[in-house]
């Protein structure tokens, strides 16, 4: 695997998507970020809310600069921005990456790990 820098990725890409946490209070893609983008490229992101600005996202759509976007995460989780909810190149999903069967049975399992590790120090 070749990795690139992410104004390279950023610079190159018809299509983004960002599968990334959240590391502190300010967002990976912002205005700047958008910025470097192809005009008419799309993003999507499924990772956690607040990853891209919303703000700098719903103003790059407006202007044409994006072309669409997906999220099926919010900044404002549980009640997204209502000019979120409502914009027309934006497609919305709800996060239920977690709700499979093989999701929440991990999830058990490593709950149960973390409890026994806990009572046997």
């Amino acid at each position: 695997i070749e990795t690139e820098s992410l104004e390279t990725v950023l610079s190159n890409s018809d299509f983004v998507t960002l599968h990334i946490p959240k590391i502190g209070n300010k967002a990976v893609i912002g205005a700047k970020e958008i910025g470097m983008m192809k005009t008419g490229a799309g993003i999507v992101n499924v990772a956690r809310g607040g990853v891209i600005d919303e703000t700098a996202l719903m103003f790059a759509l407006d202007k044409g600069k994006l072309a669409y976007a997906g999220l099926d995460v919010f900044e404002n989780e549980p009640n997204p921005s209502i000019h979120l909810l409502m914009h027309n190149a934006i497609s919305l999903t709800p996060h239920i990456g977690a709700a499979t069967i093989e999701a929440q049975n991990r999830i058990g399992t490593e709950l149960a790990e973390q409890i026994a590790i806990h009572f046997n120090k």
